[in-house]
């Protein structure tokens, strides 16, 4: 036992720690919004069997193509519905992702520097946090990740075959689209479209016949957007094309906006410990891209072929982002792998003090969120599991509960074992006997405005929805 352990790659112990960032305390309650949401379009599927549609109280907004929610459901299915489970593929595309990081450095590199790539993507202060909470951006990051990994390995002097990683790189199309949609055709096709400004990466975009496999790799996509379309008359897919393609690209969501370079001051806090190495970074990005714009002014030789696929990646995984009025602090994930390669270099070559401290550093914060902070955050997420289970001990098993506007907790529709019915105002009138209304403060208000006779079941309940900072008054509200 004690020669094989000896044998076995730092990667491995590596692994084995990040595993346990990730999955320590994974049993804690759902995160509203989107996970929450998420978590509850997968049970929807596995208990009404329809694997078309995302239908789940105070979700709407939360809506995307169905592959994580797919997922989720399996999982749910095999192992039993629970928030671990929930959480544990998220998880495995975190890791896959830093393995992939690692093995792409190794090539590039040596084991030193690609022990240290995985470290920044394992260790940084927001990245690894996307294993632990169960978001469709893991599977979208593995995805991308992937399909860089296949452009890699299909670089000259760098693979043995090529038919395996133009494979695995179309899969990883194929995956993403049905995961997200746009995301990964803009970054790989970004990175393939500047591959085509030089004659060696332009024969691999050549080698990749997109014009023959792109459509087979879309084909997943649009038969389920073809069936979704039958299911709902066009509605589900015309909503996705507005929202997901046409609002944020002009307008922002959520009303999370910025002006360009909001990522690249977000990268130093996202990045933390490892961000004391950014200036060095960004500085050698600037140098690189110098010298492609002088090659392309038939000034210089032409670069490295690696160079042109890092830059790439860093044009179409972070760049591309700035330009847009939209900054969700997931959208350039994909850019965070090569970042971490391009940091992992820098260490290497950097003095062994530093390294030293910031290593220590990055352990040290990666261990206090995982025992600290991220269970007291656990404690203050509970309180609409802790009211969801409550009615489902005193209220009648499977009432259905109406509410006239979107509470936005999606949670406590996840946590009771009550159906929630967003019913229409002008609805309200008709509603009859012994319907049991759901309602905030200000629908209670209204319900007394509008003259509909009745009484409270119980006192008020109070939820604090963290994610927006405020204090929700909730309460059960009986028409008689």
């Amino acid at each position: 036992m004690k020669l094989f352990l000896k044998r076995m790659p730092v990667v491995f112990y590596l692994s084995l720690f990040l595993c346990f960032f990730l999955l320590y305390g994974n049993n804690s309650p759902l995160y509203d919004q989107d996970e929450a949401a998420y978590a509850g379009f997968a049970r929807s599927m596995q208990e009404s069997g329809d694997f078309l549609t995302q239908n789940f109280p105070f979700s709407e907004p939360h809506r995307k193509p169905p592959l994580h929610f797919w997922l989720t459901a399996i999982s749910f299915q095999i192992l039993g519905v629970s928030e671990f489970v929930l959480r544990l593929l998220p998880s495995l595309w975190i890791l896959l992702t830093c393995l992939l990081t690692y093995d792409t450095t190794k090539r590039m590199y040596n084991e030193k520097t690609a022990i240290f790539g995985f470290l920044v993507l394992g260790t940084s202060l927001y990245f690894p946090l996307n294993g632990k909470i169960a978001l469709v951006d893991s599977l979208l990051t593995f995805c991308e990740t992937l399909g860089f990994y296949s452009l890699f390995r299909l670089l000259p002097k760098h693979h043995s075959k090529a038919y395996p990683w133009i494979f695995f790189f179309w899969l990883s199309v194929a995956l993403g689209t049905l995961a997200k949609g746009p995301p990964i055709l803009i970054f790989l096709g970004g990175i393939c479209f500047v591959f085509l400004f030089f004659p060696e990466t332009r024969k691999i975009v050549f080698h990749l016949k997109p014009w023959f496999f792109l459509p087979i790799a879309l084909l997943p996509l649009f038969y389920w957007g073809y069936l979704a379309w039958m299911k709902t008359d066009g509605e589900l897919v015309r909503w996705m094309i507005d929202w997901y393609i046409l609002r944020r690209a002009a307008n922002p969501v959520f009303g999370q906006s910025g002006p360009p370079g909001t990522y690249l001051l977000l990268f130093f806090i996202t990045l933390f410990p490892w961000s004391f190495y950014l200036p060095k970074i960004f500085y050698r990005i600037w140098t690189q891209s110098g010298e492609i714009y002088d090659h392309l002014r038939k000034k210089s030789a032409p670069p490295e072929p690696i160079v042109i696929l890092l830059l790439g990646g860093i044009i179409s995984g972070w760049i591309f982002y700035e330009c847009l009025m939209s900054k969700l602090p997931s959208y350039p994930l994909a850019a965070y792998p090569i970042l971490a390669i391009f940091i992992a270099k820098t260490i290497s070559e950097s003095d062994t003090k530093w390294k030293r401290i910031v290593l220590i550093f990055a352990i040290l914060q990666s261990l206090t969120i995982t025992m600290i902070v991220l269970p007291i955050l656990s404690e203050k997420r509970k309180d609409t599991k802790s009211l969801g289970e409550h009615w489902n001990k005193t209220v009648l098993p499977k009432k259905e509960l109406v509410t006239i506007q979107n509470l936005a907790l999606p949670s406590l529709a996840f946590y009771t074992n009550h159906s929630i019915v967003e019913a229409d105002i002008s609805q309200w009138q008709n509603l009859k006997n012994g319907t049991m209304l759901l309602l905030d403060s200000e629908g209670l208000l209204m319900v007394k405005i509008l003259g509909l006779n009745g009484e409270n079941l119980e006192q008020e309940f109070s939820i604090w929805a963290y994610d927006r900072n405020k204090t929700i008054k909730l309460s059960l509200y009986e028409i008689k």
